[in-house]
C-alpha cells in the first residue's frame, strides 16, 4: 500500500481498480442529492442553464391570478383583433381606390321611381 490506499486505485475516487463507473465521491454524493431532490429541482436547473428563468418567473405571476390574466388577454385580443379588422379594410378600400381607374370602375345607374318627379 502506498500512503493508505490499495493498489489500482486513486485517493478520492469511488470505486477501485476495474470499477465500470469511477466517480469522486463529491459527484456521487452531490448526484444523489439531486436524485432526491426531484422534478422540481431539475426544471429549476434546467430553466438556469437555458436562461428561460425570468420568462418562467413572469409566467408564474400571470397564472397566479388567473381570472385578471384572463381577462386581461381577453381585453388585449379583442383589442387587436379590432385593430385588425379597420386595417384591412381601409387596405381593401385603399386598393379598390387605387384599382379603380385602370379597370372602369364600378358604374351604377339610378333612376328615378314614379313618385318623385
Amino acid at each position: 500500500m502506498v500512503g493508505g490506499t490499495l493498489p489500482g486505485t486513486v485517493p478520492g475516487w469511488a470505486g477501485g481498480a476495474g470499477a465500470a463507473s469511477a466517480q469522486p465521491r463529491a459527484v456521487a454524493s452531490a448526484n444523489a442529492r439531486h436524485q432526491r431532490a426531484g422534478p422540481e429541482y431539475r426544471h429549476r436547473r434546467s430553466l438556469a442553464l437555458l436562461q428561460l428563468r425570468g420568462a418562467a418567473d413572469t409566467v408564474n405571476r400571470l397564472t397566479a391570478g388567473l381570472l385578471g390574466t384572463f381577462l386581461l388577454l381577453t381585453l388585449v385580443l379583442l383589442v387587436l383583433g379590432g385593430v385588425m379588422f379597420v386595417a384591412i379594410g381601409l387596405l381593401a378600400s385603399l386598393a379598390y381606390n387605387l384599382l379603380a381607374p385602370l379597370a372602369g370602375g364600378l358604374e351604377v345607374e339610378l333612376q328615378r321611381s314614379q313618385g318623385e318627379e
